[in-house]
């Protein structure tokens, strides 16, 4: 483990740099890649930030998502993002219809997740009811 800074205060350090120093001192035709490399800095110092437990909990969401199919328990271990297909598949294979409303519940944490690190602000987003 490194001191401070740590990784995500670096990643944001660099996106604000990015934002404020870098971004009005470059021509207008490159304004746009200066923008992309500061949005994919801050993301990834906020992927960094949540660390462990943002994947953990994703791990959990779709383990619910999985019992709630009704298929085998996958083993202890198993990668999130096959977790994540294992689902697609049975989505797909309507192994979930059964259970509609409380997989749409599930999901919805799951991508309120992971809008919080891509695009904050948008998570907080409620359908209206």
């Amino acid at each position: 483990m490194q001191d401070r800074p740590t990784a995500a205060e670096l990643l944001a350090a660099v996106a604000v740099f990015l934002a404020e120093d870098v971004l009005p001192n470059v021509p207008p035709e490159q304004r746009f890649g200066v923008r992309v490399a500061a949005n994919a800095c801050a993301i990834c110092a906020r992927e960094a930030e949540a660390g462990p437990a943002a994947e953990a909990a994703e791990g959990e969401r779709m383990r619910a998502l999985l019992a709630l199919a009704g298929g085998p328990e996958p083993p202890d271990g198993t990668p999130v993002r096959e977790l994540q297909g294992a689902v697609a598949r049975a989505i797909r294979g309507g192994a979930l219809d059964a259970a509609l409303l409380e997989a749409r519940d599930v999901l919805r944490e799951s991508v309120a997740a992971k809008l919080a690190i891509a695009h904050p602000g948008y998570d907080t987003w409620r359908e209206p009811a």
